[in-house]
């Protein structure tokens, strides 16, 4: 019979390539890239009070959008992952008393525009 070592080393060793690739596993790194979203028709679900806010907020989003951003094939206004901050700052110009429900608006408008993906500091992790 042949020696092979301590039984005790080899399954410590195990082990730990075990928990490793477990570790590996349980923290997929996303292959999703969000680089931006189509300025396109969509139902916006906020209060009476808020719906004045919509026209600005919309406005706002055509000035930063690019035409075409992607090409003639993919066509339509686009706003970059980078805009997005940038169109968030539009609460900045409304008096205090105002600029929550502005944000909220604003949240609200940006996810009627996306229409079901979940963001978690600032990546895509599902659609819903």
């Amino acid at each position: 019979m042949r020696h092979l070592g301590n039984p005790l080393s080899f399954s410590a060793r195990c082990v730990v390539k075990a928990a490793v690739a477990n570790q590996k596993l349980a923290e997929p790194e996303s292959e999703v890239v969000f680089l931006g979203l189509a300025l396109a028709e969509c139902t916006v679900m906020v209060d009476t009070h808020a719906v004045k806010y919509l026209r600005a907020i919309h406005r706002a989003a055509l000035e930063l959008a690019v035409q075409n951003r992607f090409g003639m094939d993919i066509g339509g206004f686009w706003i970059t992952a980078q805009q997005i901050p940038e169109l968030r700052s539009i609460v900045n110009f409304y008096p205090p008393q105002e600029a929550s429900l502005v944000a909220e608006t604003l949240e609200a408008y940006l996810a009627a525009q996306l229409d079901g993906l979940v963001f978690v500091n600032q990546q895509v992790v599902s659609f819903v």
